[in-house]
């Protein structure tokens, strides 16, 4: 996701620039200068990469970057002149999408209503248990204080979508059948910076879901492998510690759940 490697590349950036500057306070010479930087060739390839995952929530910035790599690269070292524009640019990213990056954990749940047994069981055994999320790092409807009585539904669904990290979205037919459901999957897609992850609940195949068949990313909640590939996900974006004994258990117990 492009919060880690943002992440990844300022700290990158904050040690080629600390060995530079060491160097012109004479601190370094040039051969300990290399051997105490990341290197030139480590600081390409995270921009590059970088420019890949911001180009669509960030396209000007991703193509401001990409401009000054080009000429980043010298005999000696790096263009200061491209090397200052690029670490502005990645400040600038970093004051938008890291600011209390650990504290803001915030994961949409959009879901039919008569898929309820099966959300509050994820819920429970993924996301809690498993992943270690509380009460207040979860948005869902199912849950009778997510909006309290006089709020606007429809505000506070687009507030909370806005708020958060992850959207993952509960397909089936019983979604499918739903206005208010394909409304919130809309909205979610409408959102930048936003990770929407499709999963897809026993009973129906991508081929059934009509229009929704467009989210073929998505996933089957009974795959163990994706169910992985999403708490490794979660672990690096939030710089969780894996547990990867509780979690499996966990796992194991929702999956249990499924097939009863």
């Amino acid at each position: 996701m492009y919060k880690k490697i943002i992440r990844e590349t300022a700290l990158i950036c904050d040690k080629v620039t600390d060995a530079i500057n060491k160097r012109n306070r004479g601190i370094l010479n040039q051969f300990n200068c290399k051997s105490y930087c990341p290197g030139e060739d480590v600081l390409i390839d995270i921009l590059n990469k970088l420019v890949i995952e911001i180009k669509d929530v960030e396209p000007e910035c991703s193509i401001r970057i990409n401009r000054e790599l080009q000429g980043l690269r010298t005999s000696n070292c790096l263009n200061p002149f491209s090397f200052g524009a690029i670490v502005a640019l990645v400040s600038v990213l970093k004051m938008k999408y890291l600011a209390d990056f650990r504290e803001s954990k915030k994961i949409f749940i959009s879901h039919s209503s008569k898929d309820k047994y099966i959300v509050n069981s994820f819920i429970k055994e993924i996301l809690k248990v498993g992943c270690g999320f509380k009460d207040n790092e979860i948005f869902c409807t199912l849950d009778s204080n997510s909006i309290r009585t006089g709020d606007d539904f429809r505000e506070k669904i687009i507030e909370n979508m806005r708020q958060c990290d992850y959207i993952l979205l509960f397909l089936s037919e019983n979604y499918n059948s739903s206005d208010v459901c394909k409304n919130e999957m809309g909205a979610a897609w409408a959102l930048n910076g936003k990770r929407i992850l499709p999963f897809v609940l026993p009973g129906i195949s991508f081929e059934q879901m009509g229009f929704l068949n467009v989210v073929k990313q998505g996933a089957y909640i009974t795959d163990k492998a994706k169910l992985d590939e999403f708490y490794q996900e979660l672990c690096d974006n939030y710089e969780l510690k894996p547990d990867w004994i509780t979690y499996n258990k966990s796992k194991d117990d929702f999956i249990n759940i499924l097939c009863k």
